[in-house]
């Protein structure tokens, strides 16, 4: 039996990417058999999410402001160590990147990817900062290193050479069961009222951030409109992340502002029939260490296109159409292809359906705890 730290204040309660990932992993923790060991989870006294339906882990609300950085920083590097002394825990795991600064204890860290050291610019200056000065101890203190995908893990050993490939387990993240086509049409009229969504549409999902290249696909929109090739609009799902101003200002310098919708944050239990209404999802990212959006709308049957970039083509494993993120022409082909081409559509969205089975967070859960079993 062992005692077992879970760093989860990172969680809010709208939340995407790493958050998401983080969530969906400790909910799929505590639907397991734990063998009599004794998890405990760090998070937020604001958190209201739907971890706090079960009680299979203990979950420990911090009184402390988490939504400020500093604050935050203080708390990992400083209070936690205590806590793991003085409540004699035998593990910790920081599911999102950092480990504390000082301290000495057996631990995991998960690296969902090095963005912040290989391509700063994508990032918001603070975070590339901070994670320039604590992602590399992290992972070089850490007794073991979660990626969430090979492409990672390549990653992790070409940036740090001293890194033993042993100390590196890749992880997938997984799909909830209710990703599926939605071919209810009552579902689909009610969720196209409710956003007042167009009869076709291209999608995009994720955070309005600079590595999601929206720039990029409202150009190759823009010029496919110009060109009177298709009637579709452009609907855009996500919060605003960092970097953005240059998003909006492409939209509004579009011809076609009209026609490119921006729903903002939208609840996970929409998301499913947005995706299968779409007749493409569009994913053109400069980088992914995973990618979850692309497997939620290929499990959703809808053809999706991604970039031949990061871990992109090794998470969709051949089901998704790659195209070049830098190259308009490429991606305007390849919507138009999709289109127009029924049999390749058809066989990308079965054989995307098919792929996307792969990955369950209880065989996320199921991996993450043997490493935790392993290691005490």
């Amino acid at each position: 039996m062992g005692k077992i730290l879970i760093n989860g204040l990172l969680l809010k309660n709208k939340h995407s990417g790493v958050q998401y990932s983080i969530e969906n992993l400790i909910a799929a923790l505590q639907q397991l058999d734990l063998k009599e060991h004794d998890i405990e989870i760090l998070i937020s006294e604001n958190y209201e999410g739907p971890l706090l339906d079960n009680s299979n882990v203990k979950l420990k609300k911090i009184q402390h402001n988490l939504n400020n950085r500093f604050s935050r920083i203080y708390y990992e590097h400083v209070v936690i160590p205590t806590y793991l002394k003085e409540e004699g825990f035998d593990l910790y795991h920081s599911p999102g990147y950092i480990l504390p600064y000082f301290s000495k204890f057996k631990s995991i860290v998960t690296v969902h990817d090095l963005i912040a050291l290989d391509f700063p610019k994508l990032c918001q200056n603070e975070t590339a900062a901070y994670f320039k000065l604590t992602l590399p101890q992290s992972i070089r203190k850490a007794d073991h290193i979660i990626t969430v995908s090979q492409k990672v893990k390549d990653d992790v050993l070409n940036h740090f050479p001293d890194i033993s490939e042993e100390k590196i387990r890749v992880i997938y993240p997984g799909l909830k069961a209710n990703f599926n086509s939605v071919l209810d049409l009552k579902i689909r009229e009610n969720i196209k009222s409710l956003y007042n969504l167009p009869e076709q549409f291209f999608l995009f999902v994720g955070n309005l951030e600079p590595k999601k290249n929206l720039t990029f696909i409202i150009q190759a929109y823009t010029k496919i409109k110009n060109m009177r090739l298709c009637d579709h609009k452009l609907v855009i799902v996500g919060q605003l992340g960092w970097k953005y101003d240059s998003i909006l200002s492409e939209i509004k310098q579009s011809r076609f502002k009209l026609d490119i919708i921006l729903l903002g944050y939208i609840d996970e239990q929409y998301l499913p029939a947005l995706y299968a209404m779409a007749d493409l999802f569009l994913f053109p990212s400069l980088y992914e260490g995973f990618g979850i959006p692309a497997l939620e709308a290929m499990a959703c049957g809808c053809p999706v296109i991604i970039s031949n970039r990061g871990a992109l083509p090794e998470v969709t494993g051949g089901a998704a159409y790659q195209i070049d993120p830098y190259d308009i022409d490429s991606l305007i082909s390849a919507i138009l292809l999709l289109l127009n081409d029924r049999e390749l559509r058809e066989n990308m969205i079965q054989e995307g359906i098919l792929w996307s089975k792969n990955f369950t967070w209880q065989k996320t859960a199921t991996n993450t705890f043997d490493l935790y079993q392993s290691l005490l």
